[in-house]
């Protein structure tokens, strides 16, 4: 039985962008990054974590020592590793090293792109419809007043599509429109060489099977700490470019197909302070109920506190 199959079996799946799913979803994704991801969590890559507790036990001053006795010893160089990675500074530097808790806590909460898309996945699926409207007619043109839908990149979305050429951040989908909008997030960073494609990829997958509807207009939002250049055609002919001069490795992005989603394709960026921006303009403007009111001042505050915000990273 496949991955895909075992997840779909354990978890359920989604058969069109249009499912909507709960925010607690979210939570579910945000658990399933640190699952997969347990370097956030232990300082390192559990392999080199394994490593060095077997390193610690096999050590010639431990040969003849029962199980007790290399456990305490064990644990106890554990625990002078994790004291020596301690950072009591917020924005401190992160280092990789193993760490305790509250470290691994600070390097995700103020340092990790990983978990702030997951924050941005929880946030997304909460907002109204109507500010959904508002925040991505500054980039594309559709009626509003339809419902959507956001997806996250979880198990449950890749399980579903079974999309194995690319990794998305976020997607938002207006059924009713026929509007697909990607939200790539960057933490302070430049583009992928090849994203714009690869993102056509995506699109050329999800209409092939059925998870969007034919004629979808499709924005690429690039969110990030600095400006991020939108312009479509220097973009794309700088991945094309790129593509050319290693076709083995590009082919599958150098088809005549995917480059007439190329030209369906809408380009655009906003920088997080600009969003921070727009999110008080639409709270000063609107008649907001309390919840997205608590919804949107509670995104700025975890955004006010991520280090780009402090450090130039």
């Amino acid at each position: 039985m496949k991955a895909a199959e075992k997840y779909r079996r354990v978890f359920g799946s989604i058969s069109h962008l249009k499912d909507q799913l709960s925010w607690t979803t979210g939570l579910t994704n945000m658990v399933e990054f640190l699952a997969w991801e347990p370097k956030q969590i232990l300082g390192i890559t559990k392999k080199q974590y394994v490593r060095q507790i077997i390193e610690w036990a096999v050590a010639p001053e431990l040969a003849g020592k029962n199980l007790e006795e290399v456990e305490h010893a064990v644990i106890k160089k554990l625990n002078a590793k994790m004291h020596e990675s301690e950072q009591l500074d917020t924005y401190s530097p992160k280092t990789t090293s193993i760490c305790d808790p509250r470290e691994a806590i600070r390097r995700v909460a103020f340092f990790s792109e990983d978990y702030l898309n997951k924050e941005f996945d929880i946030f997304l699926s909460l907002c109204s419809d109507v500010y959904l409207d508002s925040f991505y007619q500054q980039f594309i043109t559709f009626e509003p007043n339809g419902s959507w839908s956001t997806h996250g990149n979880s198990g449950l979305f890749e399980a579903s599509t079974e999309l194995k050429a690319m990794y998305m951040d976020n997607l938002a989908y207006n059924h009713q429109a026929n509007v697909l909008v990607a939200n790539e997030l960057k933490f302070n960073g430049r583009k992928n060489p090849d994203q714009l494609l690869k993102y056509c990829v995506m699109y050329e997958h999800l209409l092939e099977k059925g998870f969007i509807d034919k004629g979808a207009k499709f924005l690429l939002l690039f969110i990030g700490g600095n400006a991020l250049e939108h312009n479509k055609q220097r973009l794309a002919d700088r991945e094309l470019a790129l593509c050319h001069k290693r076709p083995k490795k590009y082919q599958h992005l150098l088809r005549p197909e995917l480059l007439e989603i190329v030209d369906h394709l809408q380009v655009d960026s906003i920088t997080w302070s600009a969003l921070t921006e727009f999110n008080q303009h639409y709270l000063a403007e609107n008649n907001v109920c309390q919840v997205e009111q608590k919804l949107l001042l509670g995104f700025h505050q975890s955004l006010k506190a991520k280090s780009f915000m402090h450090l130039d990273v």
